[in-house]
């Protein structure tokens, strides 16, 4: 079973869960698609597709497929952003490092300001 077997499956169930399927794109570089016929796969990647108010929006999703008659047929789709720890960490130490920096560039140009105007 070709990859794009498998996507032509994938792909209607998990526009079905999208505000605008018809502005869905898939990203073919982020996508895994592991397993075997016998097994099923199990395929994750992202779809970038326009939220209510006609951004571009990525999400994250994930699909279990198996394979029934020679044919893909999905087992269960889901799509939306996954909160992992990594994710998470990540932000809080961008949010932390720009926090400080703002304060660190404030006081410093506190300093030269008064130092120009003589205070």
């Amino acid at each position: 079973m070709s990859n794009e077997e498998i996507m032509q499956a994938v792909k209607p169930a998990v526009c079905a869960q999208l505000k605008s399927p018809a502005s869905a794109q898939f990203p073919v570089d982020l996508i895994s698609i592991v397993g075997d016929e016998s097994r099923g796969y199990h395929i994750e990647g992202y779809v970038d597709s326009q939220n209510s108010y006609g951004a571009m929006i990525r999400n994250d999703f994930t699909a279990e497929v198996a394979i029934e008659n020679g044919f893909p047929v999905v087992k269960s789709s889901s799509v939306g952003a996954k909160a992992n720890k990594a994710r998470a960490k990540e932000f809080g130490i961008n949010y932390l490092a720009i926090t400080i920096f703002t304060f660190a560039m404030g006081a410093l140009l506190y300093f030269i300001i008064s130092a120009m105007v003589g205070l």
